[in-house]
């Protein structure tokens, strides 16, 4: 089986990117792929995939954690099959492996646990402080347009070509025409299309999807500009995301992501997501290779 030719001119609505054909009781087919900027397979995509893939073994209980690795880039072309191991079903928590291939090789690897919710200890260290309301921020596509004169047009035409993410960055200038003090960012990021989903699990599988963007380059962002279009390339290696509060996926969410560390060709990303009531309802870490030119 292969995908139609894909129409870089579209995005993946969420409800398609969750459809999975069911060819074999622990075997799930994705129907619709997603393209990156470079118009490779989304690692959101992957993760977001492998996770829905998993919920569909298991009782009807969040997850509490999941742990991958990009083993291959995607191709947008071919269809991704997700082959499942049940590792663990016990009495308040379950764990999957799944299997992420095209063209039976391996492209991706996920552990993933899911927990039966239980009262215990709360706390919470970290809040929003005082950040813009998104509503008054301009979106990501709608800033490199405006700025479009200053801007070379490759990062104009990857970032305000259709994407499923919306974005709204709070320092903007910053962000593109600066090499930032400290490895630091903030933004408010949605998924508009995820309105129509009702599942609060198929709403954590989007919010996976939506850590993937815009984190990796964190990383990078007190050593170059973003606006550096000389084959500079980051390409993620492993992702670890822990769900703390339900949200979903259409409402704004404030991703505060950081970079503690650099070197060797790998740097570390990692960040605390808000909803706009100021509650943390998941932490992220990832790290990717950072290749400059000829390297």
């Amino acid at each position: 089986m292969t995908l139609p030719a894909w129409d870089f001119s579209s995005a993946c609505p969420a409800r398609d990117l969750l459809e999975m054909d069911q060819i074999g009781p622990l075997h799930f087919r994705a129907r619709h792929n997603q393209p990156n900027h470079n118009r490779m397979l989304f690692g959101g995509q992957a993760l977001a995939q492998a996770m829905a893939a998993a919920q569909r073994t298991l009782p009807d209980w969040p997850a509490h954690n999941c742990n991958a690795y990009y083993l291959r880039s995607g191709r947008i072309e071919e269809p991704v099959d997700y082959e499942v191991e049940q590792l663990r079903d016990g009495r308040r928590y379950a764990a999957r492996r799944v299997r992420a291939a095209q063209g039976g090789r391996a492209i991706f690897e996920m552990l993933c646990s899911f927990h039966h919710p239980e009262i215990g200890f709360a706390h919470q260290r970290h809040d929003t402080m005082d950040v813009p309301d998104p509503t008054s921020l301009p979106s990501l596509a709608s800033f490199v347009v405006e700025n479009a004169y200053r801007l070379p047009g490759e990062i104009v035409d990857r970032y305000s070509g259709p994407f499923p993410i919306e974005v709204r960055l709070i320092q903007p200038d910053c962000v593109f025409f600066q090499r930032l003090p400290t490895p630091h960012r903030d933004f408010w990021m949605r998924m508009p299309s995820a309105e129509q989903v009702t599942q609060p699990g198929d709403h954590q599988s989007l919010l996976a999807f939506l850590s993937d963007y815009w984190l990796a380059g964190v990383a990078a962002a007190s050593h170059r500009s973003p606006i550096t279009a000389d084959g500079f390339s980051i390409v993620s290696l492993n992702h670890s995301l822990w769900f703390h509060a339900p949200a979903r996926a259409d409402q704004w969410l404030l991703y505060r992501s950081e970079s503690p560390w650099a070197g060797d060709g790998r740097g570390i990303a990692r960040a605390l997501l808000f909803d706009q009531n100021g509650t943390l309802v998941a932490s992220v870490v990832q790290e990717a290779a950072m290749r400059e030119p000829g390297s």
